[in-house]
């Protein structure tokens, strides 16, 4: 019985490293279907409030206090080196925004790595004003 558990565990990281395989391939904050499916995938729905990635805008903050600006390309990398090498998965949150803050800053959610501080919504309201007075530049954006 433990062996079938450590297969069924193996055969379920191999499909989504493959699906990994096909993300992060450019900065652009706009999810391609192959990584909102796999963000839709990676996060279970309790994580992600009901919010589906599909069509979607992100941005992604990380460091230990969740106040660098990364790209989709570092997101994903990390990603792909934590199951590649553990097949487990990162430290990683969604946090879906209010209409208000979509209308302000033109994106749909905000995504954690790697982060030791926890996120709060008041960092998430000062990430939100950076973003929409043009103080924090996002990578992929022209």
């Amino acid at each position: 019985m433990k062996n079938y558990l450590h297969l069924l565990l193996l055969m379920a990281s191999m499909g989504m490293f493959a699906q990994a395989d096909k993300c992060g391939l450019d900065n652009s904050p706009m999810l391609t279907d192959e990584e909102a499916a796999f963000l839709n995938e990676y996060f279970s729905e309790l994580d992600r409030k009901g919010f589906d990635f599909t069509g979607k805008k992100v941005l992604i903050l990380g460091g230990s206090a969740g106040s660098r600006l990364c790209g989709k390309q570092d997101y994903f990398n990390s990603i792909k080196d934590r199951i590649e090498a553990t097949n487990m998965p990162i430290a990683s949150s969604p946090y879906p925004l209010t209409e208000e803050e979509k209308a302000q800053t033109g994106y749909d959610a905000v995504l954690t790595f790697w982060n030791k501080v926890p996120m709060t919504r008041d960092k998430i309201k000062r990430v939100v004003r950076r973003v929409a007075e043009g103080i924090w530049e996002v990578p992929g954006e022209s």
